[in-house]
């Protein structure tokens, strides 16, 4: 059993400034996203400028909706389990924590283990249903040799992605971004190593990949053997369904946010063919804009995700004027960033496309301008999507996994995909504008779903006071 020391060791969360809590807690975890997005985004820079492009490009564009598959099982598993850690610990109920956590280890090494023998029994059929024979013939050979590492590094990857916010939940968010920082840095550096000194190309882009998630895995393991809040033991790890399934209820809207895109990338992969067939690169171009608005949601969901267990734990310990600071903190950090991002698609896309070696002279008139159109228009209502992002995540943290998984399924499912087939019926121009209506959508409806639950929030701080005049009136 879990010693008192131990339990009290996150008090502080219900007792320390919520903003100072929030930038302790925020910044790192901010980092840690952005470095998990790189590990897709940094490949693709450096294949984009060693003379792959095209093709080395899309072909990364057709992998990247698998490697997403694996951080949103990461995250389902990680988040839920940190989720359940914090409220817990705001109950001051620590008992089943450790077997929690190794539960999540395990699920996290049995999805890991699942989806790479998935891959690369079915690689080819996988491969060209995420767009490969919609990009052409050429592309296949490309996506193969920069999936085989990938493939081989998903159980590393998603098992640093389940320890990661249970480290931050374990209050120790400085060791959660110090561990997934080190494992980009070995990716960055050994990509220009490998993919131009060794000349492995394509090959090489993904060693250097999977070095880096293998460097990460380990440090996230070893700090298990110091853990604050909890202690592993071999009992530990033997799987606890019941808390599985708890966990997995409130990891849910991670889950969906993430594995959205892929289905979003999946439609828009065979639209963009089918809708401008004059821009050959079509899909390489767009997942670039994805990658880029990847990183912005990264920031927005670090923001969220980092005041996760200072919004859980005040949570479940009734102390809701703590739970309403930190949001409306967490809110408008948000909008700032959506804010700048917006600002960015906007004036400079050129700039963006640019970095990943797609420049006005380099590319059709067609394919610049489909660019173009995919900053400024498809993720320009980036500030929206942020808000909403977060206000899954809040519900998500407070212990309401439906309606995180509403909003979560609402913007990318149940907007984006119909309008994306509907709105080209108009014209083909039309389809940039399915997430931008989307956003708005999605916005309303949420916004409506928040109100409704700080006004329920209200009436259980209200029915606490009045409880407590009550007793004290019978007492005197």
């Amino acid at each position: 059993m879990e010693t008192t020391t131990r339990i009290m060791d996150n008090n502080f969360l219900g007792t320390e400034r919520v903003g100072k809590l929030l930038r302790r807690f925020a910044i790192p975890c901010v980092i840690s996203l952005i470095i998990q997005a790189l590990y897709n985004i940094v490949d693709q820079i450096f294949i984009g400028q060693s003379g792959y492009l095209p093709l080395g490009n899309t072909a990364t564009g057709v992998v990247y909706p698998l490697t997403v598959i694996a951080l949103a099982l990461g995250l389902f598993i990680g988040d839920g389990t940190a989720a359940m850690i914090s409220i817990n610990q705001g109950k001051n109920d620590s008992q089943g924590t450790h077997r929690a956590v190794g539960t999540g280890l395990m699920a996290g090494l049995v999805a890991g283990a699942l989806l790479t023998a998935v891959s690369f029994i079915f690689m080819e059929p996988i491969l060209k249903f995420f767009g490969a024979s919609a990009g052409g013939a050429a592309i296949l050979p490309y996506a193969k040799e920069y999936s085989v590492f990938i493939f081989a590094g998903f159980t590393f990857f998603i098992l640093a992605c389940v320890m990661n916010p249970i480290i931050r939940a374990d209050g120790s968010p400085k060791f959660a971004m110090i561990a997934m920082a080190a494992g980009a840095v070995v990716n960055i550096i050994t990509d220009p190593a490998l993919i131009y000194a060794a000349h492995m190309g394509m090959n090489g882009a993904a060693l250097a990949t999977f070095i880096g998630q293998a460097v990460s895995f380990v440090l996230h393991g070893a700090y298990f053997f110091k853990s604050r809040s909890f202690k592993l033991r071999l009992i530990s790890f033997i799987p606890d369904f019941k808390l599985l399934l708890a966990s997995l209820k409130l990891g849910i809207s991670s889950f969906l946010t993430q594995f959205s895109i892929v289905i979003i990338s999946v439609v828009n992969n065979n639209l963009l063919v089918q809708y401008f067939p004059e821009a050959t690169n079509a899909i390489g171009i767009f997942t670039v804009a994805f990658k880029v608005f990847g990183i912005v949601v990264s920031v927005a969901v670090g923001i969220a995700s980092g005041g996760q267990p200072v919004l859980g734990y005040n949570y479940g310990a009734k102390k809701y004027e703590r739970v309403k600071s930190a949001f409306i903190i967490i809110l408008g950090a948000t909008a700032i960033v959506g804010a700048i991002a917006t600002i960015l698609f906007e004036a400079c896309p050129q700039l963006l496309l640019g970095v990943f070696g797609y420049t006005e002279s380099g590319c059709s008139p067609a394919e610049f301008a489909l660019g173009i159109s995919a900053f400024r228009i498809y993720i320009g209502f980036i500030f929206l999507t942020c808000l909403v992002k977060v206000t899954s995540i809040f519900f998500q943290s407070i212990g309401m996994p439906v309606k995180a998984m509403m909003i979560a399924l609402m913007r990318d499912v149940i907007f984006v995909v119909p309008l994306a087939y509907l709105l080209p019926l108009i014209s083909k121009e039309a389809f940039y504008w399915s997430a931008p209506i989307s956003d708005v959508l999605t916005f309303i409806v949420s916004a409506a779903m928040l109100l409704s639950v700080f006004k329920q929030i209200s009436g259980e701080k209200d029915s606490e006071r009045h409880r407590a005049g009550n007793k004290i009136y019978r007492v005197s």
